[in-house]
């Protein structure tokens, strides 16, 4: 494995481990982060390496920095009464739309340049996903699974565009336009719709993951018109 690709290795493992960490509240908002020399040393890991990792968490709005004084968890999106930030004035529309133009053909990138270990590891974030018993934590395993993916192209600039569509979700609390649907409604077809997205990127078959793809940001969009 090359250098690049072992410093990328390891830190999508510690945004993972962070990630979860945060989610399930054992890193209580308002609570200070390890510096990035403790992270290092108790991840094994190189200070770039943690570096970038943190600057991806300030990206997605899991952590702020301030210079000084150190790294902290944030307030969860939800209960942040501040959802004027530019993330929140974007529809759930306009993001799909975005989605759309340029995921499908993510499927080319990451089948050229992912390993096998890393298409097995997405499993780990379809257990996740399987493993949802509300909305916010079916949104974030879901997310979570397609930023994978998207990191998995190894180009950091749509992977910084991922993490603001991430954060304009977060930021209006996972909300969509029309009535409440139950999680139960949409569960079994999401979960499938993405373990096949999966299996077909793990087969390195792009034309169909490509397609099953666009099919699933399709149907989410329209089922926003009830079409």
């Amino acid at each position: 494995m090359g250098t690049r690709a072992a410093s990328d290795g390891s830190s999508q493992a510690i945004y993972e481990d962070l990630h979860r960490r945060i989610a399930e509240g054992a890193l209580m908002s308002g609570a200070r982060l390890p510096t990035e020399r403790e992270l290092a040393i108790q991840y094994g890991a190189a200070r770039n390496t943690v570096r970038k990792t943190m600057v991806r968490l300030v990206a997605e709005g899991l952590i702020e920095r301030h210079v000084g004084r150190g790294s902290f968890v944030t307030e969860p999106k939800a209960a942040n009464n501040n959802v004027d930030s530019a993330a929140s004035r974007f529809q759930l529309n306009e993001l799909l739309e975005a989605r759309l133009l340029f995921e499908p053909a993510l499927a080319a990138l990451v089948v050229e340049r992912a390993s096998d270990d890393d298409l097995a590891a997405l499993e780990n974030k379809l257990d996740v996903l399987r493993a949802a018993k509300s909305w916010s934590e079916f949104k974030e395993a879901k997310y979570a699974l397609h930023f994978a993916i998207v990191a998995l192209s190894h180009n950091s600039f749509l992977e910084f565009v991922f993490s603001e569509i991430i954060a304009a979700r977060r930021a209006v609390a996972w909300r969509r336009p029309g009535p409440a649907v139950p999680l139960s409604m949409v569960h079994d077809v999401a979960i499938a719709e993405n373990v096949a997205i999966v299996a077909a990127l793990q087969d390195r078959n792009e034309k169909l993951a490509a397609e099953l793809i666009k099919a699933n940001l399709l149907r989410v969009f329209l089922s926003l018109s009830g079409t």
